[in-house]
């Protein structure tokens, strides 16, 4: 299963005289169990690129493939895209609507169609997932802490068992403890359910630490696209970008050039420690 991007464009304004070129001929591809950081600062087309990977938004130009099918052919069902591709939002429990745990986690997989009995075990299997008891089945939402809003929101997409999960800074306004215990989440949900993901991010030690594959977005278009340890490599180009490297690596380069010496490359405080230490040959 690969998601496609083939010549992607998006004008936002098309015909009114205020158009904005919001994402620039852009070439990706997205293989089955990747686990993906996009990157870039604000205005850099990120929320837009990923509306478009799951029909939320319909490409001015270029082409778009899901599972080797067009998603702007006739007769693709956007609504299967919608389930397999799945996409958290900033404060995913600003989605929360039902009046009971339950009954908002099952509303997307019932909207597929499914049998009863999917629904619930799918539903049921997703809240276990996220950490959610039986005991707060029937609570309203709206009664629960921050912390398990957002674990019920991210529920209700898991149970809809996508094959691309795809995450717009999901940690948004958490503390350090609940960023660590999300990512947490999302790092298991990969491994175990072995599905892709796409984070995306302004955190550049969550994605050093989690993301398989970075890309890097500017004005647009994809001007990055590897392994962290490499991207990392381009930390000048990517702070004329407005953005920046993990704390690991900025200090690490920082000791080299005011030490003058070559350092073994780190993305990680792990792999910092390691490095000085093997420097100092302690």
């Amino acid at each position: 299963m690969a998601l496609i991007l083939q010549g992607v464009n998006y004008i936002y304004g098309m015909g009114n005289g205020q158009e904005y070129h919001a994402v620039k001929n852009v070439d990706l591809q997205i293989q089955d169990g990747e686990f993906i950081g996009l990157v870039g600062h604000s205005g850099s087309g990120k929320s837009t690129l990923i509306q478009l990977m799951n029909g939320l938004l319909r490409a001015t130009s270029g082409s778009i493939y899901w599972d080797g099918q067009d998603i702007y052919d006739k007769g693709f069902s956007m609504k299967r895209l919608r389930g397999e591709v799945g996409l958290v939002f900033q404060y995913p429990e600003n989605q929360l609507f039902a009046d009971s745990v339950i009954n908002d986690v099952e509303f997307g997989p019932r909207n597929l169609g499914l049998p009863n009995l999917e629904v619930e075990l799918r539903s049921f299997q997703a809240l276990k997932e996220v950490g959610i008891g039986e005991d707060l089945l029937d609570v309203s939402p709206l009664a629960l802490s921050g912390g398990q809003k957002r674990r019920v929101a991210i529920a209700g997409v898991l149970a809809m068992e996508p094959k691309l999960l795809i995450l717009d800074e999901p940690m948004a306004g958490l503390d350090p403890q609940g960023r660590q215990e999300m990512l947490g989440l999302f790092s298991r949900i990969h491994k175990e359910k072995q599905i892709s993901v796409l984070l995306v991010s302004h955190n550049m030690d969550d994605v050093a630490r989690y993301a398989e594959r970075i890309l890097v977005m500017n004005e647009g278009e994809i001007v990055l696209d590897g392994e962290p340890r490499k991207i990392f490599q381009y930390e000048e180009q990517l702070r004329q970008i407005g953005l920046g490297v993990p704390q690991a690596t900025s200090l690490i380069h920082r000791i080299e050039k005011q030490v003058g010496v070559r350092l073994d490359s780190a993305i990680t405080p792990e792999e910092s420690v390691a490095a000085v230490l093997k420097w100092l040959e302690i």
